[in-house]
Parts: C-alpha cells; structure tokens; sequence
C-alpha cells in the first residue's frame, strides 16, 4: 500500500514538472520559442524571468543611425534559452554624473557600464508564478535613467515587485548618445532612434504580452528623468498612442528647454566627427556610410562631451515618415496633441541636491551680490549665446535674474550656509522638476485621474545613505528604493524594518495604479491619495505622515512663477537681441511689457 502511494505521489510530482515547464515555454509568432527561468529568492518566493527577448533587428552596419527595423522581426530555430540579460547599449564610465553614483553602486556595487554592445535591442519579461487574474497581469514597462546617454537595464532587479505585487514587468535596453541622437541635419540620418527603439519595444510588448499572462490592454509605460521625459514625449506621438493605458513619470523635466535639442546644434559634431574620422561631408549619403564603419566604441568616446537629447525632428523626414518629435513638447501640450492616459507622475524634495553637495559655492562670505551671482549662472542655463558684446542684450537678460532675485531673495539674508544652500536648491528644484511636474498635471488632470507626490521619506538604514551628506533629504533617483523594493534585495545588508514597511506601502501605490488606475484604491495601507485637479492642486506629501499638501507645505506659487511669470519675463528680455523662435529652445507667447509689470502687481 505504501508502495502505491509513493508511486502515485512520484507520478503526480512527474506531471507537476511537466506542466511546470510548459508554463515556462513560450511560442512566440514569427519568431520562436523562448524558455522561461526560474528565479528563487528564499526558496519559496519565486518568479519567471523570460531573458533576451530581441524586439528589433540588431542595429549594425547599415542599420546604424536608421529606425529599428522590425519587419521581419529577428528570430531562431529550436528553443531560446537565455539565463542571463544581454549586454546593454553602448556607453561610457564617464558618462555616468558623479551624483548618480551613489544609488547606482547601491543597486549593483559593480563598476560601470559592463556588459555592453551595438548588438544591444533586447527586452526582459518577468512574470508572477501561478495562474494570471481574469484578462491577464498588469504590465509595468521600464523606462531606465540615465540623461539619454546611460542605462543598465540589469541593474534593476524587478524580483520584489513582481512577487510582491503580483504585475508584469519589462525591461529593456534603447540606442543611447550618438548612436541614439545623433542626426546628419537631413533625412539621411533623421535622429531619435532611442525613441523609435522605445516606441518598437512598447510595440512587441503590446503584441505579445497575452501570451506571458499579461493583459494587453492594461499597460503601464513606468519612467525615471529622462526615461520619464521620454514617456512624455510619446504621449504626442501618434505611432505610440494605443500602445499603452497609464503613465508613470518620475522626476520628469520635460518641459524644460534643455529637455530637447535642435538639428543646427549638431553641426559642430558633425565638423568634428568629419575631422576625427577622416570622412567626406559632401554628399550626406558618404559622410553617414563613413560614420557606419567607424569603431563604434570611437563614436562614443570621442562624442562622450556632447548633452545628447531628443531632436526636434520636423524637416528631417525619413522616406516620408512622418517626424517624431515636430515641436518641443510644451508647444503639443499646450494645443492638446496629446494622449489622455491615467497619470502618476512627481519629484522629490532634492533633486539636485547631490550635484551641489562638493560645491564651494556655500563656503565663505553670504551676500546678496553672491546669491545674485549663482542665481544668474543657473537662470542662464536657459538663455541663448549671443552676441555678449551687446549692452542691450546684456541689460535685458539682467531682467530674468531681476525676476528671479525679487522672487526668491529673502528680506533678510542670515549668514547660514543651510540657509544659503536652501535657497539655490529650492530654485534649481522648482525650476527644473517641480514647475514641469505640476504643469504636466495640469495638463493630464484635465481629463484623466492623474496623482500628483512629492517624495520627502529619507532612507533610516544607515547604509543606504552612506554616501548622502547629512543635510541631503531625498535627491535625485533615492526614492526608486522605495518603488523597487530595494531593503529586500539583498539579505547581507540588514535594513531598517521601516524601509522594508514604507517600500511595501509605495509598491503598493505604483502597482495599484498600474492596475487600477488608482494608487490607493484596494489598499491595506490606511492612506488616502486624492486626484490632482486644477481648482484643488493636492499632491501627497511622502514622508512619515502621509499627507495631502497645503499651503504651509507646497509653495504653489513657485509654480505659478516658473510656468506663467517667468516664460514671460524671458520672452522680453530675448526677443530684442536676434533670438526667434525658430532657433530657440523655449517656445512662448510674446507679451508686452506693460502686461509684465501688471502680472508683477498681480503675483506679488
């Protein structure tokens, strides 16, 4: 008797196995079969990772500085079976900033970048184990960091969330600097192939995500800085509508004017490269066949300097095509060319902080004309290089830091370098991420349930902020911690059990929005997140109360300064000294300078 239940255990234990393994096998059309691995953590918490996934054709040889081709989509006989990521896109150490260091070698503790190669067009599908709800797996799509010129897509290690929290998440690698944005000024090399890349992956995951479980129609594009900018970017293409049902944009400044690049800003490149590589500028077709068999390693190296950003692409057409990005993205938004999708979108209280931790700028003497000084250098960042012997010019732009001294300057200037130090960094905050974050809400709430945060919750594990200045709160990339449950990642380090809590509690959020288009709706966690909407602007304050916003906690009226005063104290203070908007980066309505005075009374 014994016998026979052992036998008929062993058969059942047989056939476990088998079905087990047929779940792990996926058929994909017109490209192959992909074999799913089993991933552990502890044993019992485990998940599928399906590795390797080539969305486009390599981008190689002919191929290089062209849109990804997808039609036929790569494929292969018998059965793929990848246990590992495949390398990521080509980039550089130094283009890593020094203050994204900190979260980075927290993720990883490896040197950057490894791994990495032209042959880079991949995505990673994780899944839950089990059977999926009724119509499939909310999927979460990736959308990686890293100023459009760096990202590891293996560095983020979606085990947490997707065994807590029970969604579909895709990671996947996009062309970079040159070999993403570089464009020859003409449609032999129109630019933006990192976009058209994101647009291919979303694609593929809009096709083919049913047959892992996941419901094609709940996708959730998830991105962080420029990975956010580039979610927002394809909300007004009209190739990525309909490739996704909710948006998560962290950390986003995409309507600044360094957000984007114009083609006339590569001509110096393109000069430099014709120098560098020996090729012939003239026809178009020599000079990019040239750029096509040079070392690609070279290309990157040798453009390592260059701010490379998403081109406004409007007379850069490519067989036709039409452009992917024909105006700065204000200008789309604000004419309502854009998709109305659920949004969750939002910065944190310190963004820039680390950038600023080494600086000098805070030592010494206080003075007005020091503040004056460093306000000017940062509002700069906006203006034009002009002629600089133009007196006129030069008075004009004293307006902008005018506007900016009389806004921020306090009545008394204490002798305090946190004091000091809290000034610039609010300006740089509410310039850069704060004023874009709530004016993209603007925008969204309007039609769409759209939640608004501020991220206040520093880490309590020391460890975590080993490399963060006292005085830091929450900079840029430190509250991914939280969203990608980072205190269960690794089991050497013992973080604090309040991490562990608060990261289950913004997991919940993010995916409950993925799900439900409501961070908060079928929570167990006793806090409630209300809509953003234009009449009543809440955003939720995260830090250990969990509030809504009010007065006493936000200044509204910095944003009330960056997205209606300031645009309009710029437009004067350029439109005299040869700027027009077909070769500026900002975009705005010309105004009198009556009208200014009048909203100076108004405002202030």
């Amino acid at each position: 008797m014994c016998r026979v239940n052992l036998n008929f255990f062993f058969i059942l234990t047989v056939l476990y196995t088998c079905l087990a393994r047929d779940v792990l096998k996926v058929d994909i059309p017109n490209q192959g079969v992909v074999i799913g691995q089993e991933l552990s953590r502890f044993r019992i918490q485990k998940i599928i990772a399906f590795y390797g996934i080539p969305y486009a054709q390599p981008p190689l040889g002919a191929y290089r500085f062209s849109p990804p081709i997808t039609n036929p989509l790569p494929n292969w006989q018998g059965e793929k079976n990848d246990s590992d990521y495949q390398p990521a896109c080509l980039q550089g150490k130094e283009d890593y900033k020094e203050s994204e260091l900190p979260l980075l070698q927290l993720l990883a503790n490896i040197e950057f970048p490894s791994n990495i190669s032209e042959d880079c067009l991949y995505l990673n599908v994780f899944t839950p184990q089990g059977k999926p709800p009724p119509g499939g797996f909310a999927t979460i799509i990736w959308f990686h960091p890293g100023n459009f010129t760096t990202g590891i897509p293996s560095i983020w290690d979606p085990h947490t969330v997707v065994y807590r929290q029970r969604v579909i998440i895709v990671t996947f690698s996009w062309r970079l600097n040159i070999m993403g944005f570089f464009t020859t000024m003409d449609g032999e090399a129109p630019g933006n192939y990192g976009l058209m890349d994101q647009q291919a992956a979303m694609q593929w995951v809009k096709n083919n995500i049913q047959l892992f479980g996941g419901n094609p129609e709940n996708i959730c594009i998830m991105g962080y800085g420029t990975g956010a900018t580039s979610i927002g970017i394809h909300m007004t293409n009209s190739g990525s509508r309909g490739l996704f049902n909710k948006a998560i944009a962290m950390s986003a400044n995409l309507f600044q004017s360094t957000s984007v690049r114009y083609p006339e800003e590569d001509k110096p490149i393109i000069d430099q490269l014709v120098t560098d590589f020996g090729c012939i500028r003239k026809p178009t077709s020599l000079f990019i066949d040239c750029l096509r068999h040079v070392d690609p390693n070279l290309l990157v190296q040798q453009t390592s300097n260059v701010n490379w950003r998403p081109l406004i692409d409007k007379d850069l057409s490519h067989n036709n095509s039409a452009p992917f990005l024909p105006e700065p993205p204000k200008n789309l938004f604000s004419r309502g060319e854009f998709q109305r999708v659920p949004l969750l979108t939002g910065y944190t209280d310190m963004e820039q902080a680390l950038e600023f931790a080494n600086s000098d700028s805070f030592a010494g003497n206080f003075s007005f004309e020091v503040l004056r000084q460093m306000l000017r250098q940062l509002a700069m960042a906006d203006v034009p290089q002009l002629n600089d012997t133009d007196d006129s010019c030069l008075y004009n732009y004293d307006h902008i830091v005018d506007a900016a001294m009389f806004f921020y300057s306090p009545t008394v200037l204490e002798s305090n370098p946190d004091n000091f130090r809290k000034i610039v960094i609010n300006f740089m905050l509410e310039k850069t991420y704060a004023s874009s974050t709530v004016l993209l809400a603007t925008y969204m709430s309007k039609e769409q349930p759209t939640y608004v945060y501020r991220f206040d919750m520093k880490p309590t594990t020391l460890y975590a902020n080993k490399n963060i200045p006292d005085w830091v709160s929450v900079p840029h990339l430190f509250d991914l911690i939280y969203v990608w449950g980072v205190p269960y990642w690794d089991s050497e380090q013992q973080w604090d059990p309040r991490d562990k809590r608060i990261s289950d509690t913004i997991m919940s959020f993010w995916t409950n929005f993925a799900k439900n288009s409501d961070p908060t709706e079928k929570s167990i966690y006793p806090v409630k997140w209300y809509p953003f909407v234009q009449d009543n602007p809440k955003i939720l304050i995260i830090d250990n109360n969990f509030n809504m916003s009010t007065a006493r906690s936000l200044n509204y009226k910095a944003f009330e300064f960056w997205n209606d005063f300031y645009p309009k104290v710029f437009d004067i203070a350029t439109q005299c000294c040869g700027y027009s908007e077909s070769s500026a980066s900002l975009h705005f309505h010309q105004t009198s300078p009556l009208v200014v005075a009048i909203l100076i009374l108004l405002i202030f």
